[in-house]
């Protein structure tokens, strides 16, 4: 996730061993050669790009007028209705073309082909998104950004470069488990809110969804900023500044919707909506450098050790506050819809099947006997069923529902010729869905994911296909803080199940794109406090 100022690159290159250098030289030279290989024989043998199968274009305007208002029927906030459609339509290789000032789109509903496009996967991937936060990050903020302009909406030698200065920090299982005691005390604290959050009724506000936001605002900012933000007060002041972030986080995922996914007006001129995506973003990354700053007066003279926090770390390492800077505002950026919504999704799984429901009870009673007690690393493994329940969620509701790539060379794909620039879509939500991958898809059966237990399964006779669900990418572009996630999830869920019987009395949660696919519909969870 970060970018390198060049002595923290060249320091870094030269303590690595040569043959390490050696072998990974090697390796992005097999990977150009594989990839030149797979485009000489599709020239050969693939059919023409043209002939795959997807929605007709009119002249001149091709498919672009399926997106717009009145005339159009692809409504890009019903984005996963457009998947089922264009796979029920087409079949598992489609190809949308004809957008104007947007390269084709090639939807690829085939576990097995997005396993091959990952796997011949290039040096430096790039990743179609938010064209935004690229034109914040390269134009409007150069001048702060410069050459650390993070991963999210960056592509090429920076993003490269970036990463690797803080992935071996970031990915480093010790590192993430070290987090489980202050998670849990930021758990214990929104448990404390949501008494004060339930009504007469039992029941949690519909707005339950922005407590959620509080929640892993404090605690990704506490994986990231090093210090606790106190967005989870009773009574948070209109003029500090914990309120003051989550006003601008509130103003960033209003806005962002809009500006990424409506026509982009923006580009030409600043729309209301431009202006308050740019002031949220601006006031956030203010904030955040206040934070950094300080921390970097506290840490100063400090050396890594094994108890050495993320951002310590990132320091140590590198020497450059703003490389740590610039990590902590892609964690947050990513890290807190992406939590939020998750968790939100689960509790509506688990009240919808109150069967499933008892049997995590059983789980947790018999994990964390004393409800108080904290959920330490040695609890968590104790709860294999919890940690199937997320997984089972984010397969029927993946926050994000598709990723992709833009090709670099001419590629083979299920046939067909695909042209370099041709953006490939994962559709994973649709993937995640299909019966072929996962029989009685509609179906919640945390079941499948326990690995111990296959014949306690009543669908899955075999092993689940590896790339049919991803809800946290695949390859050199997976997410940096998954582990984190999981564990903020998994200490939550945990003691909030634990804790509370919880039903839903309001039909289904519906969804939308925001862009992340978020519930619409109030979540006005009753959560009725255990006997035991």
């Amino acid at each position: 996730m970060l970018a390198s100022c060049a002595w923290g690159l060249a320091a870094r290159q030269a303590r690595a061993p040569l043959w390490s250098r050696a072998r990974s030289t090697v390796s992005i030279a097999l990977q150009e050669i594989t990839a030149l290989q797979d485009s000489t024989t599709a020239s050969r043998e693939a059919k023409p790009f043209t002939e795959v199968p997807g929605p007709k274009g009119l002249p001149i305007i091709g498919n672009s007028w399926r997106f717009l208002p009145v005339v159009g029927h692809y409504d890009i906030q019903k984005l996963d209705k457009i998947m089922w459609q264009l796979y029920r339509d087409f079949g598992k290789v489609v190809r949308v073309g004809g957008l104007l000032g947007h390269p084709d789109l090639l939807f690829v509903f085939d576990a097995d082909l997005v396993e091959q496009i990952f796997r011949r996967e290039e040096h430096m991937p790039h990743r179609p998104s938010m064209p935004s936060l690229h034109n914040y990050k390269h134009v409007l903020r150069k001048d702060f950004f410069g050459d650390t302009p993070g991963v999210i909406g960056v592509h090429g030698q920076k993003w490269h470069d970036f990463r690797v200065q803080v992935q071996q920090v970031v990915l480093q299982p010790a590192v993430a488990r070290q987090y489980i005691s202050p998670l849990n005390d930021i758990a214990n604290d929104f448990m404390d809110r949501i008494d004060l959050l339930r009504d007469s009724n039992s029941e949690l506000p519909g707005a339950f969804l922005g407590e959620l936001y509080k929640w892993a605002l404090e605690s990704i900012g506490r994986v990231a900023l090093d210090s606790r933000l106190g967005c989870l007060g009773a009574d948070i002041r209109p003029e500090s500044e914990q309120q003051r972030i989550i006003d601008a986080m509130k103003g960033f995922f209003e806005n962002v919707s809009v500006v990424e996914l409506r026509s982009p007006f923006w580009r030409l001129v600043a729309t209301p909506s431009w202006k308050k995506y740019i002031n949220a973003l601006d006031t956030f990354r203010e904030l955040c450098m206040e934070r950094i700053n300080a921390a970097v007066e506290r840490l100063d003279g400090k050396k890594e050790h094994e108890g050495s926090s993320l951002l310590e770390r990132v320091l140590d390492r590198t020497g450059d506050p703003k490389i740590a800077a610039t990590m902590a505002l892609d964690l947050l950026l990513v890290g807190i819809d992406t939590t939020s919504v998750s968790l939100a999704s689960t509790l509506n799984m688990l009240a919808r099947n109150p069967e499933k429901q008892d049997i995590l009870y059983e789980e947790l009673k018999q994990a964390m006997p004393d409800p108080s007690q904290p959920t330490t690393e040695s609890v968590l493994n104790e709860m294999p069923f919890l940690r199937a329940c997320v997984k089972e969620t984010l397969r029927m509701y993946p926050v994000i529902i598709g990723n992709g790539r833009s090709l670099t060379s001419d590629a083979e794909i299920g046939g067909y010729q695909v042209p370099k620039g041709t953006h490939v879509i994962f559709p994973h939500y649709v993937l995640s869905n299909i019966p072929e991958y996962f029989p009685r898809p509609s179906e919640f059966l945390p079941e499948r994911w326990l690995k111990s237990s296959t014949d306690k399964c009543p669908v899955h006779q075999g092993k689940i296909h590896p790339f049919a669900s991803l809800p946290f990418s695949f390859g050199r572009r997976t997410c940096l803080g998954k582990r984190f996630a999981y564990f903020e999830l998994h200490i939550l869920l945990s003691k909030i199940f634990r804790k509370y019987k919880v039903e839903y009395h309001y039909g289904d949660i519906h969804y939308t794109i925001h862009p992340t696919y978020i519930p619409e519909s109030p979540l006005k969870f009753k959560l009725i406090e255990r006997e035991e």
